[in-house]
């Protein structure tokens, strides 16, 4: 009777201590992938692109080949979002959406003079303030930037735009907009109004 109870007793322990380890093992585990995931989670929320203007042009005033008063060419000044890690600005794509089209453009390189024009399908980017960490085809902290780029066909009067800019990581900025009634000047502040 003692040496049936004392072998029955070290199984229980046995059993109890595979149990205790299989426990502490997915707890941890569980720990690890919370971790992981509230890190990811912060980086996208906290991660992005702020919009500070956005400025679009008439390309019909200076070149009388483009489509009368519609808009072409964009600028969209910009900086990283409070608390945000840097961006690559490779990863980064910006979408144009207006009632009847949609353009994608990638990056194409960074640039001296905000006064160059890019190639439909791609955005340049030139840098108005370089801050303490600058890398040029980044943004990061401290680095006012201005995305540059040009929509063919052009954007007639009185439309609605969306631009959407789209990091690899992090939220994506959103800006919505209507294009002038009548173009009377060369450039124009579209957002904020």
């Amino acid at each position: 009777m003692g040496i049936g109870a004392l072998i029955i007793f070290i199984a229980i322990i046995l059993i109890a201590a595979v149990a205790a380890l299989v426990l502490i093992t997915t707890g941890g585990s569980l720990q690890q992938k919370a971790l992981i995931t509230g890190t990811q989670t912060e980086e996208n929320i906290a991660s992005g692109i702020e919009a500070i203007n956005v400025v679009v042009s008439d390309a019909s005033l200076v070149d009388p080949y483009h489509t009368p008063h519609a808009v072409g060419d964009f600028k969209i000044m910009t900086r990283l979002q409070s608390g945000s890690a840097g961006l690559n600005i490779n990863n980064t794509i910006l979408v144009v959406d207006t009632e009847t089209r949609s353009f994608t453009l990638t990056y194409n390189r960074t640039i001296d003079s905000d006064d160059t024009s890019s190639q439909t399908g791609t955005y340049l980017i030139y840098y108005i303030q370089k801050g303490g960490g600058h890398e040029d085809g980044y943004i990061n902290r401290g680095d006012v930037a201005k995305f540059i780029f040009h929509v063919f066909p052009e954007i007639g009067e009185n439309q609605f735009v969306r631009l959407k800019m789209i990091p690899r990581v992090g939220s994506y900025t959103q800006i919505d907009f209507q294009t002038p009634d009548s173009m009377t000047q060369r450039s124009i502040m579209v957002w904020p109004t």
